[in-house]
């Protein structure tokens, strides 16, 4: 039996101090496209315990001119898998927006695992 993630990525996660629409849907095009990294994380953490599942909570920042995602901190944990959370972390710390913005941006990201058979 294969065990899938399910991520359930807010809209709404990301903080709106002034972040524009465009903005947002950059962001959610590069958590998306770091899904099977993440996928691949939680994955390695079923095979240690088939019953982790939960919420973790992100926040982070893109940097000025560059758009690199730094920063990247853990503000909510309920999965208590250090190696998942670190991980995912690391995942997300590898993106880049697309559009880089003049000015720094502050975003808050939720993300849901749960397995499915």
């Amino acid at each position: 039996m294969s065990r899938w993630l399910v991520i359930a990525a807010l809209l709404g996660g990301c903080v709106k101090n002034g972040m524009g629409e465009s903005v947002r849907t950059d962001v959610t095009a590069r958590m998306e496209s770091a899904r099977g990294p993440i996928q691949d994380c939680y994955h390695a953490a079923l095979e240690r315990d088939r019953k982790v599942r939960g919420q973790i909570v992100l926040a982070f920042r893109a940097a000025p001119a560059t758009g690199k995602f730094e920063q990247v901190e853990v503000v909510r944990d309920e999965l208590r898998d250090a190696a998942l959370v670190e991980c995912v972390v690391g995942a997300v710390a590898a993106l880049t927006l697309q559009a880089p913005q003049k000015t720094a941006v502050s975003i808050t990201y939720p993300l849901d695992f749960a397995p499915t058979k």
